[in-house]
């Protein structure tokens, strides 16, 4: 019996000694290792404008006389065979085009208002299968100086996220921060430089 006391005792005395000796706080943490050597490259993921059409008009093609809204214009028609009906429902179209040789990128649709009045505009429609791009001034017809134009078709699908139609995908590209009137913005958001 005085064997199972001191056994007792013993077993006691060695948890209080264990709780007392056990804490919470850590001691000094050692120095950080060398890293190790990176992996290899991983697979590419598919890209994310696979279905945005973009093409370049160079050299400009002549203008041939037309209207625009009842109103005499020069007009360019472009064949675009990749916008479809569907297309033409679900996605945004972009047009941007330069003057007389140099390297600045103007947006459809472009308006210039003359100090003493009026002014000229070029601007652009689309409909299935057919890109037209109109010139005109107060008087009618005019020759602007186009020397190449772009344009891009983007999807409801590929502006990065879901969208409905043209006005989803403006919506999502301003929330992205990317100003459509700017061809730089949009062709270096595209990846389509």
């Amino acid at each position: 019996m005085k064997t199972i006391k001191i056994m007792k005792y013993i077993a006691l005395m060695m948890i209080a000694v264990l709780a007392l000796s056990c804490s919470a706080e850590d001691g000094m943490d050692g120095a950080d290792g060398v890293d190790g050597i990176n992996g290899t490259q991983g697979v590419p993921g598919e890209d994310g404008n696979a279905n945005v059409i973009g093409r370049t008009i160079d050299p400009f093609p002549g203008w041939v006389a037309g209207s625009y809204l009842g109103q005499d214009a020069n007009t360019v028609q472009i064949d675009e065979p990749l916008l479809d009906v569907a297309t033409t429902e679900n996605a945004l179209v972009l047009v941007y085009f330069q003057l007389f040789g140099e390297n600045i990128w103007y947006p459809m649709t472009y308006s210039y208002v003359y100090s003493a009045g009026g002014g000229e505009v070029i601007t652009f429609t689309y409909e299935p299968n057919l890109i037209s791009i109109f010139a005109f001034n107060d008087s009618g017809m005019l020759n602007a100086v186009i020397s190449k134009a772009r344009y891009f078709i983007i999807p409801a699908n590929d502006s990065g996220r879901s969208a409905q139609g043209e006005d989803g995908i403006r919506l999502l590209l301003e929330q992205d921060g990317v100003d459509i009137s700017s061809y730089e913005e949009v062709a270096t958001y595209l990846d389509m430089q």
